[in-house]
């Protein structure tokens, strides 16, 4: 079987991680993904650039209402792709799958 790889999204695009670690699906016993097994300076990197977004003059320049519509898109996505979110916490955690439906919706 193969497994889902995921990889950590900082500053804008996906990394190659330098270590991961298996996810075990708990219904199953068997390995379903590897995760990233983030490093110090993954995280010293991800919170530069969330730092570096934030207090940038593209981000301070937006209004109220633009940042509104951007949490609004994020929330229609989370929403599109709610099935999907659903299964991978499901793999992950073994909980039943509309207890993760719910919790999404």
């Amino acid at each position: 079987m193969t497994l889902v790889a995921f990889s950590n999204f900082i500053d804008g695009a996906f990394d190659t991680p330098t270590a991961t670690f298996e996810s075990i699906d708990p219904s199953t016993g068997a390995p379903w993904a590897t995760m990233p097994a983030a490093t110090e300076a993954d995280v010293d990197r991800a919170v530069e650039a969330a730092h570096r977004t934030l207090h940038s003059a593209a981000w301070a320049s937006l209004t109220a209402t633009a940042r509104g519509k951007l949490l609004v898109r994020l929330g229609d996505l989370v929403v599109a792709n709610a099935g999907r979110l659903a299964e991978l916490e499901t793999r992950d955690t073994g909980k039943i799958i509309r207890e993760t439906r719910a919790q999404i919706a």
